[in-house]
């Protein structure tokens, strides 16, 4: 029984390499946290989470700690509390492989600036990146992080089944 959880700001690769783990290991690839998710009140929220919490040989694009990230840096979004963060971990704590993609600011803004995006713009990535840097200090789960800057999507995704194995 594995989870596989991805982690990170935009364009740090999180959808390709979810893809590319998925062909690999056959697992389903799951949305995990949303902007439209986080507007739908903390009760449903976490409801959410918990039910993500029992599957089992899954790869979730983004997880309860985007979710810390996100409903902190824009208001108006439902955020889970701490109470309820360390339930989902101690659930998935034996399951769980954190992953966290990362890379510099400069290196992010361009790759933003390339591909777009409805809800992130450059302003953004240093305070959001930022907050995962604090987010990610605080998960009671054993996290792998990837600097994308140094390492491409196929590197990540072969590093990441050579250490699962």
């Amino acid at each position: 029984m594995t989870m596989i959880i991805l982690e990170g700001t935009d364009c740090c690769y999180k959808s390709t390499v979810a893809d590319k783990l998925s062909k690999e290991l056959g697992y389903p690839v799951i949305k995990g946290s949303s902007f439209e998710l986080a507007k739908s009140g903390n009760e449903k929220l976490f409801e959410h989470f918990n039910k993500l919490a029992d599957e089992d040989n899954v790869i979730i694009d983004r997880y309860i700690y985007s979710n810390l990230v996100y409903a902190r840096k824009f208001k108006g979004y439902s955020i889970l509390t701490e109470d309820q963060q360390r339930e989902i971990e101690e659930k998935i704590r034996y399951k769980a492989k954190v992953v966290y993609l990362h890379a510099d600011p400069k290196v992010i803004k361009q790759r933003l600036l390339e591909r777009g995006d409805e809800y992130i713009n450059d302003r953004d990535i240093e305070p959001v990146l930022e907050l995962y840097r604090e987010v990610m200090s605080n998960v009671r789960l054993h996290t792998y992080s990837w600097d994308t800057e140094q390492w491409n999507s196929d590197e990540i995704v072969e590093g990441l089944i050579q250490l699962f194995e």
